[in-house]
């Protein structure tokens, strides 16, 4: 393979496996120079620093790969999930598989939209009896009488940044392994990601169906 694909792909917005987002691909460019050619076996790649993060989304996009008819295999479970793949283990990989185009996904932005609005902020916090403050002791429920510990609070009225939506912008690259030539290439955007492998499936979803209207799969 001779492009690089060693660009992290560092989803920390989308941890939680489970929630609702929105996944939309926004382009795809196809090399109008390469030959016909349907590719059937794919190795998924989802190149991360954090190695939860990149197993779920290959096992996710590598069973939505083979939902569809295709034979879509998890690079991490080749080359090991601990450390970030390289180049070399991704060519070996590949050899190992006998898969015949690498796909790979990288996150390219997160943008937030935030709105100001005014609001009160807790600015302290305590109780008026210093011998009721220890850890062990812990009133929760106490009047006010003599001896007794008062819990307080003091709020100061302030502008609040509050964060209204999240997009993130994500690429994904069609490789083809004889070559090494990048074939393919799309850009989604996610809209308020809470979900990894509600992403994942979304994402996979949307870039599988692109490339076979384009002739690819």
């Amino acid at each position: 393979m001779t492009n690089s694909i060693h660009i992290p792909l560092a989803i920390l917005l989308m941890f939680l496996v489970t929630g609702c987002s929105s996944v939309s691909l926004l382009n795809s460019w196809k090399d109008p120079g390469v030959t016909a050619k349907q590719y059937r076996k794919l190795l998924v790649v989802g190149v991360s620093e954090k190695h939860q993060v990149r197993e779920v989304f290959e096992e996710v996009f590598a069973s939505e790969v083979r939902a569809k008819g295709l034979v879509g295999i998890a690079s991490y479970t080749i080359t090991g999930g601990k450390d970030k793949p390289s180049r070399g283990s991704l060519e070996e990989a590949v050899r190992k598989s006998g898969a015949d185009a690498v796909i790979t996904t990288r996150l390219v932005s997160i943008k937030e939209d935030k709105d100001v609005r005014t609001g009160f902020v807790m600015t302290d916090r305590g109780y008026t009896n210093a011998n009721f403050s220890r850890s062990e002791i812990y009133p929760t429920d106490l009047f006010d009488f003599y001896g007794a510990s008062v819990s307080y609070a003091t709020f100061e009225h302030k502008s609040v940044e509050v964060t209204t939506s999240t997009k993130a912008t994500i690429e994904t690259n069609l490789f083809d392994t004889g070559t090494g030539r990048l074939v393919w290439s799309g850009t989604s955007s996610a809209m308020n990601p809470k979900g990894l492998i509600t992403v994942s499936k979304e994402l996979a979803d949307s870039v599988i169906k692109a490339m076979a209207k384009d002739g690819l799969l």
